[in-house]
Formats: structure tokens, sequence, C-alpha cells
């Protein structure tokens, strides 16, 4: 199921569930994945407020980048609408930065962005998705299932802010048909 943004959908912060919650209007309810702590304080007070134009223009940008990777529409939706409260409610963060390699290259990446990044310790690349770009560094969120670091375990959706310079385009994995093989 596809979901598109409209004019009946509300923001509200729930206290019992101690997060940012999105009810779309249809009888289904969308809880974000950030804890109170990281959000800011408007974001735990405000009252019920409408899913503004820009609001649907964040998601639709994010939803569209994150077409890039193979993953289901229901992931993909719930990686956008994320998106959109990183982008509105996290608390400034200080970069994390010494988990990823760096490259001399530091471009500031587009809202949404798909990016990777290169694990420190092993070479691995992790692709994650930009909520927040900024000119040195960039919030970000995780776009795979896991990903165990060496003092912590990120789950799906997880922000970190990443120093830009450690940011490499992200590459769609290729897809080798046995009949593209050299004989």
């Amino acid at each position: 199921m596809k979901i598109r943004p409209d004019d009946q959908w509300r923001w509200y912060f729930d206290p019992e569930h101690s997060r940012v919650m999105l009810d779309l209007a249809n009888g289904m309810v969308f809880r974000s994945c950030f804890p109170a702590k990281i959000l800011t304080d408007y974001a735990i007070t405000m009252k019920e407020m409408s899913f503004s134009v820009d609001d649907a223009a964040l998601y639709y940008a994010f939803e569209e980048h994150s077409r890039r990777i193979n993953m289901a529409p229901a992931l993909r939706a719930e990686l956008a609408l994320n998106g959109v409260i990183a982008f509105r409610f996290i608390k400034p963060q200080m970069p994390k930065s010494w988990y990823f390699s760096s490259f001399s290259l530091a471009q500031k990446p587009e809202h949404g962005e798909i990016v990777q990044v290169r694990l420190q310790d092993c070479g691995t690349e992790v692709p994650f998705m930009v909520a927040e770009s900024g000119d040195n560094a960039s919030l970000c969120l995780l776009a795979q299932q896991k990903l165990a670091l060496n003092d912590r375990v990120m789950n799906f959706c997880d922000p970190i802010k990443v120093m830009n310079d450690r940011l490499i385009p992200y590459i769609e994995p290729t897809q080798i048909s046995i009949y593209d093989r050299a004989i």
C-alpha cells in the first residue's frame, strides 16, 4: 500500500509512547522511532498540528530518493516519514564520525539523498539516508535493518550525525544475470 500525504494528516506527541505520532486520518497512526530524549522541546510540547505542504514536499523527496535502495514499499514509507520527523523534530547532535573512514571529497549532500559510509574497522559500506544536510556534517538515518558498531547496535532509521567527508555517493549493487557472464 502506498501512502499519499493529504491535508487531513496531523502531528502530535504521544506521552504514553514518548514519540511523535502522525495521524494519517484513515484509521492509521504512524509512530516515529525516535525517543523523547533526542527530540526538541517543541516536539514534546506541541499540540496537534497539520502536516504542512513543506512536510509533504520533504516526504516525497525522501521517498523518491529511497527508491534507489531495494526495499519494501512499507519500509520506504517508514524511512521517508522518519526522515521528515528527524528533519523537523530532532535536537541538534554532535557528529559521531569516528566509526567511518574519511574521503578527500566532502560535498554537501541533498536532503533525502542516499549515501554510504565505509566502516573504519572492516571496510564494509553501509547505506544511509540524509535527513538533514549541513555544510560540514549531515544527520543521517540508517537505511538497512541493523548495523553493529564497536560500542552499539543501530537499527533501521536510527539517526547519526556524520561529517560530510565520510559520506560517499550510494552505488547500487549490480545484479549479474547468468546470461551476462562471458563464456
